[in-house]
């Protein structure tokens, strides 16, 4: 297996926040970046926890009594951040109404968003609205908000040695700028109703040596993150059902109270409903925070989501955290991978203790065009009591010429102000020889055409990459100028924006590359983003930190900057339209050449009647379309072509009579 040397950089990065962006959706409060914590590990959406097991249960509560809760927060700790900052949660029977609250189905003019869909949402539910708090302040973000819900009375866990809790929320991260981290959300465990563990910073870095309370000279972990993984805009299922092991503070105590505490900077909002304390099963393992169809953490590759065939190392892994939720010891806990129907086994971990976690790895070949789908299941010798969390699926394609970081799928457009000048790169691990022809940009809706932009290449190993705007540079295509009807609005099937190198580049196994697509500033010029990626793996460059400072920084959210390998690659800019009538304009058809569609572009002066055909190389009509009357402005059309056979075609609009024809081939 080829290793791919990883840089190493020595300066501070950033995380560019999703949240801070213009997302598809809503626009959230802007601050800037904040310095990275350097974590690495997997900020995956928190997903629903099914539970199928009969278990003892200890205590439930809907919150439907009001009277069964007691609030409060900080403002009364004179010295603290969080003096004077009066906001605390409520017993809430609609969703929140702060003015960003179009993320929760709000229509951000004050009026809810419709609740979490709880079991009992309709009976009520506890929130905390930070975002409405942020608004009545006027938007003075400055502060630090420190908030809780408890319960009034105590819950008896003295015949349960072993304690979890669970319950239905729904939550919405910002954290950005001057927050850095400081957004948290925490169960807390008391055994007296007075003792509970310390606060004294926003930040995350002391947070679980302050979770320590000492009961009788033993100190105790009473304090538990519910959103390890969160980052701006990180957002939950609705509901999430999510479950904590909570032995250590509850287990064989015969009295325990339970706090739910938000913690933060001007966020978004937080619900909870549906709680219930229960024993915690014997048998329960879990597939956990960390799914990777590379084994990114362990093997260093990174996960495409249109990984070039020609790029497949000759042996996969997929690799998932598992944990060990039951308190008896789990054995033989093993994964079996099924691989577009053909299964592989991952190493088996002999024994899992109570609360131990451990990564099990399965090795796979990926050789062939289309999507690889990959569903994981855990096992191990004892019946699993809640089966429903040991399944995972993964998916990513294997393409011919293009080459891509992204999913295809669009999370949100970027930077949020598209008129600044910035940089977008993420990187790629050439695993063996290739021509690089070109990127291709997924440009958004909105975008002003006429714009000057321009595609290049950067060697990420060299000693400037990353610390000059431009070192590293290796190759660049020419600065042109944006044609209208090439974009994306975030729904149907993507185009691709093709920027061709001024000469190939010949790319040897072991280069690390950026893919980067620059605008210079001025008009507005957005690209999309998609699913999120490892740190220190994306990068931006722009005025994006402190004080709008020119640098680079990373991102966690992939840009959508592909390497094009096709060696008929054609930049799609004015000069290479094909114009055959006056008034009509026919762009190249992309992808050129093709294997199942492409997609023809034409701009008409006026209305006109106009006709498709396609012809093989002996003349034959094979396809024809009548597309009726069209409007002025840009058309497009799609031809599937996975069912004409490999060869050269003829591609006609007739127009008012009059005929433009461009070549097309299919592979």
């Amino acid at each position: 297996m080829l290793t791919i040397p990883k840089p190493t950089y020595m300066k501070q990065f950033y995380i560019l926040a999703l949240g801070g962006l213009l997302s598809l959706g809503a626009q959230a409060q802007y601050n800037m970046p904040a310095a990275a914590k350097g974590d690495t590990s997997p900020r995956a959406k928190v997903t629903a926890v099914t539970s199928n097991v009969e278990r003892e249960t200890i205590w439930t509560n809907d919150a439907s009594n009001c009277a069964d809760w007691t609030f409060g927060n900080g403002s009364g700790e004179a010295g603290a951040p969080w003096t004077d900052i009066d906001i605390s949660f409520e017993c809430a029977t609609e969703g929140p109404s702060g003015p960003y609250n179009q993320w929760a189905g709000g229509s951000g003019d004050g009026s809810a968003a419709s609740a979490i869909n709880s079991t009992s949402t309709d009976n009520g539910f506890l929130m905390i609205d930070s975002d409405l708090f942020g608004a009545d302040a006027n938007y003075d973000a400055s502060w630090i908000e420190n908030s809780w819900v408890q319960t009034a009375d105590a819950i008896d866990c003295a015949n349960y040695p072993y304690v979890s809790i669970s319950f239905q929320t729904r939550y919405r991260c910002w954290d950005n700028g001057a927050s850095d981290g400081s957004e948290k959300c925490f169960i807390e465990v008391s055994r007296d109703g007075t003792s509970w563990p310390d606060l004294t910073s926003a930040y995350s870095t002391e947070w679980a040596n302050e979770g320590m309370v000492d009961y009788g000279g033993e100190m105790v972990q009473c304090r538990y993150e519910i959103f390890p993984d969160s980052e701006t805009g990180y957002e939950t299922d609705n509901p999430s059902v999510l479950e904590f092991d909570i032995t250590e503070a509850a287990g064989g105590q015969e009295t325990v109270w339970v706090r739910f505490r938000w913690v933060g900077t001007w966020g978004y909002s937080w619900e909870i409903d549906d709680l219930e304390v229960y024993e915690t099963p014997q048998n329960d393992t879990r597939i956990d925070n960390y799914v990777s169809y590379t084994n990114y953490e362990q093997v260093g590759y990174y996960e495409y989501g249109a990984w070039a065939l020609g790029q497949l190392p000759d042996t996969l892994f997929a690799a998932a955290k598992v944990y060990n939720v039951g308190y008896a010891d789990q054995t033989n806990v093993m994964m079996t991978v099924d691989v577009n129907g053909e299964t592989v086994m991952s190493n088996v971990i002999d024994t899992l203790g109570y609360a131990a976690n451990d990564t099990l790895v399965a090795a796979y070949t990926a050789t062939e065009l289309g999507t690889v789908t990959l569903d994981y299941t855990l096992t191990a010798d004892d019946e699993d009591e809640n089966p429903g969390n040991n399944t995972a699926s993964q998916s990513f394609e294997v393409t011919d010429l293009q080459w891509g970081r992204d999913n295809g799928e669009i999370s949100a457009a970027y930077p949020g102000d598209g008129t600044v000048d910035y940089i977008a790169m993420p990187l790629y691990q050439v695993v063996n020889d290739a021509t690089i022809y070109g990127v291709d940009v997924a440009i958004m809706e909105g975008t002003e055409p006429n714009i000057p932009v321009r595609g290049f290449l950067v060697d990420v190993n060299d000693d400037l990459a990353l610390t000059e705007q431009y070192g590293g540079e290796l190759i660049s295509s020419p600065e042109i100028d944006l044609v209208e009807g090439n974009t994306n609005d975030g729904t149907g099937e993507l185009i691709w924006y093709t920027f061709v190198f001024d000469e190939p580049y010949e790319a040897t196994a072991g280069e690390l590359l950026g893919a980067a697509f620059e605008h210079y500033g001025g008009g507005n010029v957005q690209i999309g983003e998609a699913q999120y990626t490892y740190d220190q793996t994306a990068f931006v460059y722009g005025p994006f930190g402190s004080g709008q400072a020119y640098d680079w920084y990373y991102s966690n959210e992939v840009p959508m900057v592909r390497l094009n390998l096709d060696a008929d690659a054609v930049t799609a800019v004015s000069e290479a339209q094909i114009t055959g009538t006056e008034g009509f304009d026919l762009f190249p058809a992309f992808p050129n050449p093709t294997t199942d569609a492409t997609r023809f572009r034409f701009q008409l002066e006026q209305s006109a009647e106009v006709t498709f055909e396609l012809r093989d190389i002996t003349g034959k009509l094979v396809e024809r379309r009548d597309l009726g009357t069209q409007p002025a402005g840009m058309g497009n059309m799609v031809l599937e072509t996975s069912a004409f056979g490999a060869g050269s075609y003829t591609a006609t609009f007739v127009v008012n009579g009059a005929r433009t024809t461009q070549k097309l081939m299919v592979k």
